[in-house]
């Protein structure tokens, strides 16, 4: 028996491992699982749920996986992987933070990215609760809210915030001269920080706050502008989770944004039978969770093929790159490129419906 491991429970690894499962015949393959959450977090909602406790998005946004297997084919391992290792045309192993041993065939690695501030989420359930309503408490008490970064991630706290309280101080510094960044025309950009204007957001871009600024009460940014905020709340951006594959091969598997080289295939060069999608993977586009599925689609096929001793043949062409922004509860924008219209905002914006059965007609 073949075994097919999957490392990553998040938006690239859950429906790679709902493909497999569909697909391969469970007297002839194994497919395993392994993620260090017992449940799937939602992560675009963290941003709500760090702020308010209003609408429960603490609990919508924590999904167990009990629906995540088709045909009941598979296996879940909720646990740390510490190691990868390969062992030529014979596959090869990953450790277990607990020094168990578990062989593979094929190796797909989808283990996201490390964010920081309100969105670096634990683990467990009880830690993850404990957590949004640690954030919770602090956006309540504070009156000056600084978020470092001007994204999508500081454009949407900005919302919530100015939802939670309107006579909260919000301040937004960015490096670029406009919110958001380049993939995305200047005509909606420019709309978008009006928006943020309106909400009675103050913006300050062309500008850095320096790291040790961080955890100072007194901000001086590197163009001299001093602020005083109650909270600041990092919204930087994540960074690819490659520390697995850097061990096991190597910073010459990553390209120099950090990100792991592949073929369209998703496989590494040099590595035939590992797979590495999601956040991880060095694509030009935006990363994001509605682009995953078509990720997974991909692996699905080539992991087949491999299974069958057959070459990998099946390339990921691309996405288009679709854009949605929520300010609050009311606002909400979007844009799509290259004018290829999708059903992506009702999937992954309607938290309350998304179920992983969802993701069969994603």
């Amino acid at each position: 028996m073949k075994t097919v491991v999957v490392v990553g429970g998040g938006g690239a690894g859950a429906p790679t491992v709902r493909q497999l499962s569909a697909v391969l015949d469970p007297l002839r393959h194994k497919i395993i699982l392994i993620t260090s959450r017992p449940h799937f977090t939602h992560l675009i909602g963290c941003i709500r749920a760090a702020v308010t406790r209003e609408g429960g998005f603490d609990e919508l946004i924590i999904m167990p996986y009990d629906q995540l297997l088709g045909n009941s084919n598979g296996q879940i391992l909720i646990a740390e992987v510490k190691a990868i290792a390969e062992h030529g045309s014979r596959g090869g192993t990953v450790t277990l933070a607990n020094n168990e041993v578990i062989h593979w065939d094929v190796l797909v690695l989808a283990p996201g990215s490390r964010w920081e501030g309100p969105i670096a989420v634990p683990t467990t359930y009880r830690e993850t609760k404990i957590w949004f309503a640690h954030w919770q408490a602090k956006f309540r008490r504070a009156k000056e809210i600084l978020l470092v970064g001007g994204g999508a991630v500081a454009c949407e706290f900005a919302g919530e915030i100015k939802d939670l309280d309107p006579d909260k101080k919000v301040t937004i510094v960015h490096c670029h001269e406009r919110l958001l960044n380049k993939t995305y025309p200047n005509k909606f950009r420019d709309d978008v920080q009006q928006r943020v204007i309106a909400l009675g957001v103050t913006l300050i871009l062309g500008d850095v706050v320096p790291e040790a600024a961080l955890t100072s009460r007194k901000v001086v940014t590197r163009n001299g502008i001093t602020l005083t905020p109650d909270l600041i709340v990092p919204c930087r951006g994540p960074h690819p989770n490659t520390g697995l594959l850097v061990s096991a091969f190597g910073h010459r598997v990553l390209t120099p944004s950090g990100h792991v080289r592949i073929f369209r295939t998703f496989q590494l060069p040099e590595h035939p039978h590992i797979f590495a999608c999601g956040d991880i993977a060095d694509l030009k586009e935006q990363r994001q969770i509605e682009k995953y599925q078509s990720h997974a689609a991909v692996v699905a096929k080539n992991v087949l093929s491999l299974l069958k001793c057959q070459p990998a043949q099946e390339n990921y062409k691309g996405r288009p790159e679709i854009f949605l922004l929520s300010l609050g509860k009311v606002d909400k924008l979007h844009i799509i490129l290259d004018s290829i219209l999708t059903d992506a905002w009702g999937i992954f914006r309607r938290m309350e419906v998304l179920r992983f059965s969802d993701l069969d007609g994603a």
